[in-house]
């Protein structure tokens, strides 16, 4: 049998290379129904609460394989290593994640792009968040940094580079930004723009449309792309790399409705693809902020795609006329959770919640994008 607990590291690893086959989670069913670990392909998973299983395990023993490493998931780790130890002892292969789904959300991959100018992308696997650091003649610029900023900070120590500049595309509403934090540790000048961040109480320079912020030998451009909030904004690099925020992601576009403002915000949005966006080339390569799962991450671990990707394949760059435009957004939208709005007041500065309290608020993957239902 192999080890009997997988680090959040070996579990990557594991669904990289489709070797999870099984997984059974401890959680009650609302966490479960939420949020669950998700692979490259498929996988059967079974869902049984703890108190319902233990003390019960023999009558439900039928519904595991014999034939295939079973992994057990809970909340915290606990409870799920004591069912795999359990399951051993009945003749299962059974594995634990460690640290359950509480340590798996605070996992992270880094990944550096080749590119012209040095892009690192920072990939928060459970959440599907991701931060990319672009690098230039010792001078570097974050864009839409994690809360857990030492990943960024460690990154630019390593380097030996000086964070100069740090970019929000948004206010982000699934997780908090770690980007005032870091502007305010290094020196560096944190930019939003003003339409997102009215009452904020933290120092911010605002994003100008067509402003250029130059940085070692490299230059970025703002460009103003509203629709998923009024104050989305695309960043240009080097006239070749476009970094997104959530206006457009790999498999889909950012949803118009967390102000509450579905309509109106719909309509910025169509004026962005088709309007703001418009003479921008099919070539231009682009990143976004977030990801639906590790199915988007290609073969070495980058989540990217191209505008002339997007223009193929996105439903809603299919729809030119707005009253289908609109339809389609109300009728593709998912819920949206409670705890965003709370997000957006912390990334505003208005509440200072405990560190419990920040990752309970973080629970679950990011719901910023639409997809089709049905």
């Amino acid at each position: 049998m192999e080890q009997i607990m997988l680090s959040p590291e070996e579990l990557k690893k594991k669904l990289d290379t489709n070797q999870i086959k099984f997984i059974f989670d401890l959680r009650n069913p609302e966490d479960f129904a939420g949020w669950k670990i998700d692979g490259r392909t498929d996988i059967e998973t079974l869902n049984i609460p703890q108190p319902d299983f233990v003390g019960e395990e023999d009558s439900h023993l039928h519904k595991f394989p014999k034939d295939r490493s079973i992994l057990t998931v809970c909340a915290h780790g606990d409870s799920s290593k004591y069912t795999a130890e359990l399951l051993r002892e009945k003749g299962f292969n059974a594995v634990s994640l460690a640290g359950g789904m509480d340590q798996w959300s605070e996992f992270y991959e880094m990944r550096r792009i080749e590119a012209e100018t040095d892009i690192y992308q920072i990939y928060r696997v459970a959440r599907g968040c991701m931060t990319h650091i672009v690098v230039s003649k010792k001078e570097a610029v974050v864009i839409d940094a994690v809360r857990h900023i030492d990943q960024i900070l460690n990154l630019a120590s390593s380097l030996g580079v000086k964070i100069t500049h740090v970019l929000d595309t948004h206010l982000q509403a699934d997780h908090i930004s770690g980007g005032p934090d870091i502007a305010k540790k290094t020196g560096a000048v944190y930019h939003i723009h003003p339409l997102d961040v009215e009452g904020a109480t933290y120092p911010y320079t605002a994003l100008i449309e067509g402003e250029v912020i130059r940085f070692g030998s490299s230059r970025i451009k703002v460009i103003h792309s509203p629709g998923h909030t009024p104050g989305s904004t695309s960043f240009l690099l080097d006239d070749g790399i476009l970094f997104t925020g959530d206006t457009i992601m790999k498999t889909s576009i950012g949803r118009p409705d967390l102000g509450g403002k579905a309509d109106t915000w719909a309509k910025l949005l169509y004026d962005t693809l088709f309007t703001r966006f418009a003479d921008l080339p099919d070539t231009l390569l682009i990143f976004p902020t977030h990801a639906a799962s590790i199915r988007e991450q290609e073969q070495g671990g980058v989540v990217s795609t191209t505008l002339g990707q997007a223009r193929k394949t996105s439903d809603l760059y299919q729809l030119r006329d707005f009253a289908k435009f609109l339809s389609f957004i109300k009728e593709s939208l998912p819920e949206a959770p409670e705890r965003y709005q709370e997000i957006r007041k912390v990334n505003l500065g208005l509440i200072d919640p405990d560190e419990a309290k920040r990752k309970e608020l973080e629970i679950g993957k990011n719901l910023c994008g639409m997809a089709k239902k049905g």
